[in-house]
C-alpha cells in the first residue's frame, strides 16, 4: 500500500474565479451586526461541503443580556465553529473572521473593474470581513479537492465584531484547543501581519446638576453641560503619544433651550500598548471631572470597563514565524505592524491564545467607497494553504 506524503506543497493554486464568485455571493447577502442569521446559513452549509463539523454557540443569546445602555441588537445568530480532523500530526490551526458588515448593504452593486471590485458608492461592499470568510472557505475548498494533508484545524466565523468585538467575547475559547491562530480581518496589503494592537479601556461619565428656568431663575439652576464641558476642557485628545490615543465619541445634554441643563452624559475611550499607560489616561479623566464638578456644585458618576486586552508579539513568536514563512510561499515580503484599532485578535491572545490579523486586502472600509483588489483576495486565499504548509514542513 502506498504511503500518503505527509508534504503539502508549497506553493498551491486557488481557483480564482471560483474565489470571486463566493466573494461577490457573500457580499450580496445582508449581514449587519446582530442580524447575522442568513449569513450564518449560508456559511454552515459551506463549511459542511468541505468537510467540517459545525456547530453553533449561544453567542446571540448572550448578546440579548447585555446592558440596555450598550444600545446593542437582540441578535439572530451566534459565532459558527467549524472541526477539521487533521489527516496527520501538526499544530492545531484556528481560522477566524467575522460575518457581520458595519452596516446594511442591502442592495449591493458590486462592479469589476481593472483587478479591483467595488460598489456604484451607494453601499459599504461588505469586504470587511466577507473577503477575509471568502479566503478561509477557498482554501478549504482547495484542501479537499487536491487531498491535501493538514493537522487539525478549527474555523470560526464570530458575530458582532463590529459592535465591540461581542462574539470573540462570548467565545468559549478554552473549548477550541488550538496552538494558535491568525484571524483574516485587517486592511491593507496582504503582507502586513499585525503583530501589535492597543488595550482599549471605555468610560461613560455622567454629570448631574440641577434644572431651573433659563429665563426666570437660572442663579438656581446647576448647569451640568457647562461643568462637563469644562471638565473635559481639562485633559488632551486624539494622538497622545506614538502608541496611545484618547477620544469622546458621544456626548449627550439636554431637552429643552428654556431649562439649565441637568444632565450630561459622555462616552469615551483610551487606548495605548502600555496597560499602565491606558489605565493613566483614564484616571486622568476622572481627575478632571473629581476637580471641575465640585466647583460648579454639580456631581457626577463614572463608569469604567475594559473592552480588550492589548498585545504584542515577535518574529519569533510561533504563530508569526508561520506566517512570515506562507508569504514568503507566495511570493511577498512579510511585514510586522501594529494597528491602532481592535480585532477579535486581542480577544484570543487576551484569552491565552496567540494569533495575528492578516490583510485581506479590503481599503476604504466602512464607507461607501469600499473596494478590495482581486489579486489580495487570491493572496488571502493562499495564504491559508501556506501557513497550513508552512506547519507541515516542520514536523
Amino acid at each position: 500500500m502506498k504511503r500518503m506524503s505527509t508534504k503539502m506543497p508549497l506553493a498551491i493554486e486557488v481557483n480564482q474565479e471560483r474565489l470571486i464568485a463566493l466573494f461577490l455571493e457573500l457580499i450580496q447577502i445582508d449581514s449587519p451586526s446582530g442580524a447575522e442569521r442568513a449569513i450564518a446559513d449560508v456559511l454552515k452549509k459551506k463549511l459542511e461541503e468541505r468537510g467540517f463539523q459545525v456547530r453553533e454557540d449561544d453567542a446571540a443569546a448572550k448578546l440579548a443580556q447585555e446592558s440596555p445602555e450598550k444600545r446593542l441588537p437582540k441578535g439572530t445568530a451566534g459565532n459558527l465553529i467549524a472541526t477539521l480532523k487533521g489527516t496527520t500530526e501538526a499544530p492545531h490551526l484556528l481560522f477566524m473572521a467575522h460575518m457581520d458588515t458595519v452596516v446594511s448593504n442591502r442592495g449591493v452593486r458590486p462592479i469589476r473593474e481593472q483587478g479591483v471590485i467595488k460598489t456604484d458608492e451607494k453601499t459599504i461592499l461588505g469586504a470587511d470581513d466577507k473577503a477575509g470568510v471568502a479566503g478561509i472557505l477557498e482554501a478549504f475548498s482547495v484542501v479537499k479537492e487536491k487531498n491535501l494533508p493538514h493537522g487539525d484545524v478549527t474555523v470560526v466565523f464570530s458575530i458582532c465584531e463590529e459592535l465591540g468585538l461581542y462574539g470573540a467575547k462570548y467565545l468559549d475559547v478554552d473549548s477550541l484547543r488550538v496552538d494558535f491562530g491568525y484571524v483574516l480581518d485587517s486592511g491593507g496589503p496582504p503582507e502586513k501581519v499585525i503583530g501589535a494592537a492597543p488595550y482599549e479601556v471605555d468610560y461613560r461619565v455622567t454629570v448631574h446638576g440641577r434644572a431651573a428656568h433659563s429665563g426666570v431663575n437660572p442663579e438656581d439652576g446647576i448647569n451640568a453641560l457647562a461643568a462637563a464641558c469644562s471638565a473635559v476642557s481639562q485633559f488632551k485628545q486624539g494622538r497622545i503619544d506614538k502608541h496611545s490615543t484618547r477620544n469622546i465619541g458621544i456626548f449627550r445634554a439636554g431637552e429643552t433651550t428654556n431649562t439649565v441643563c441637568d444632565r450630561a452624559h459622555l462616552e469615551g475611550e483610551a487606548r495605548s500598548l502600555d496597560k499602565k499607560q491606558v489605565d493613566a489616561l483614564v484616571s486622568e479623566v476622572r481627575q478632571a471631572f473629581e476637580h471641575v464638578c465640585p466647583t460648579f456644585h454639580a456631581t457626577f458618576d463614572m463608569d469604567v470597563e475594559e473592552a480588550y486586552s492589548g498585545f504584542q508579539l515577535t518574529e519569533n513568536d510561533d504563530v508569526v514565524r508561520h506566517a512570515f514563512k506562507a508569504l514568503k510561499q507566495i511570493g511577498l515580503t512579510p511585514v510586522l505592524a501594529e494597528r491602532g484599532g481592535g480585532s477579535d485578535t486581542n480577544i484570543l491572545n487576551g484569552r491565552g491564545i496567540p494569533a495575528v490579523n492578516l490583510g485581506v486586502g479590503a481599503s476604504r472600509d466602512h464607507t461607501v467607497y469600499e473596494s478590495v483588489h482581486e489579486a489580495h483576495l487570491i493572496a488571502a486565499a493562499q495564504m491559508v494553504c501556506s501557513i497550513l504548509a508552512s506547519v507541515l514542513d516542520e514536523k
